[in-house]
């Protein structure tokens, strides 16, 4: 095969892309993106509600749209494609692990539908943002925090005694940290309390000879708030 050949090959099996067939995968990018945009909202587990971040995430998935609309309408400009995107370099950090997933979830969908598998592309962004929505369920009913107690000396605060407190009514309750001066002490447990219970927890552990202040923390995996 000559080259005159090859590049007749490449420009004959080029896709012409109308206006209705790009408005119509845009509008179909951006109906998944609304999807993942709500999941992202209904499953947000840090104490500040990163709204910038989520609404990225429809415009990443847009970008990967138009990337495999490049990408299908000319060989040529695939093969270029390839070359100037392997180059590129984030630099960004991601705070939250879960954060990652939906980037990336972003990016796969986006591909799909810029390939024009909507069908894919509907069906398995429903079915992610069901498992997510399941595991953001189960995740947060395991309650998990911990409780900083702090007051006097080691003669008029037990320990012992508070974390009996907590274990009459929290679950899977363990001493993290204690830390004993000569005029104050502080204890931090671990448990897995409902949100209903935290406030009768403070109450008890309140009555208890010693006790000065009660605080709670809310533990969403490796963050805290």
């Amino acid at each position: 095969m000559t080259k005159e050949q090859i590049f007749e090959y490449f420009a004959t099996n080029s896709a012409n892309l109308g206006v209705k067939t790009i408005l119509y995968t845009m509008l179909s990018g951006l109906l998944v993106g609304l999807i993942i945009y709500i999941t992202y909202l209904l499953t947000s587990r840090t104490s500040v509600y990163n709204s910038r971040f989520n609404a990225s995430l429809i415009i990443i998935l847009l970008i990967a749209v138009v990337i495999m609309l490049m990408i299908s309408s000319n060989i040529v400009i695939s093969l270029g494609m390839v070359g100037a995107l392997s180059i590129v370099r984030f630099r960004t950090a991601v705070k939250d692990s879960g954060d990652t997933v939906f980037i990336f979830w972003a990016i796969a969908e986006g591909l799909c539908v810029g390939s024009g598998n909507n069908t894919l592309a509907f069906s398995t962004t429903l079915a992610i943002a069901i498992v997510v929505l399941l595991f953001s369920l189960f995740s947060r009913s395991s309650g998990g925090c911990l409780i900083v107690v702090r007051g006097g000396s080691t003669e008029t605060m037990d320990i012992y005694m508070v974390e009996h407190a907590v274990k009459r009514i929290g679950r899977r309750v363990r001493i993290c940290s204690s830390n004993i001066a000569p005029d104050h002490q502080e204890l931090i447990l671990e448990a897995s309390i409902r949100p209903s219970a935290v406030k009768r927890i403070q109450e008890e552990v309140m009555k208890l000879t010693g006790v000065d202040s009660v605080n709670w923390v809310s533990k969403s995996g490796d963050s805290l708030g």
